[in-house]
C-alpha cells in the first residue's frame, strides 16, 4: 500500500515538482526559491555547467552548493 509520502510534492519547504520541471526544462515552471535552487543543484546528476544554465546561476555557484552538501 502506498503512503501519502509516496505522492508528496513538498518536502521541508521544497516544491519537488517545480524543481523537476526546471531541471527537465519542462514548461510551465515558476521561479524557484533560494533553498529550491540549492536542492536542485545538489540533487541533479547533470554537469554543473548544465545545471547552472537551467537555474540561472554560475557554474561556480552550483559547485559550491554541491560541495557544501558533502
Amino acid at each position: 500500500m502506498n503512503s501519502l509520502a509516496d505522492f508528496a510534492t513538498w518536502e521541508h519547504g521544497i516544491d519537488k515538482v517545480a524543481v523537476q520541471r526546471v531541471l527537465k526544462g519542462t514548461l510551465p515552471h515558476t521561479a524557484l526559491e533560494p533553498e529550491e535552487l540549492r536542492y536542485a543543484a545538489r540533487h541533479s546528476k547533470e554537469s554543473a555547467r548544465s545545471v547552472a544554465k537551467l537555474l540561472g546561476v554560475t557554474e561556480k555557484t552550483v559547485m559550491s552548493w554541491r560541495e557544501a552538501e558533502g
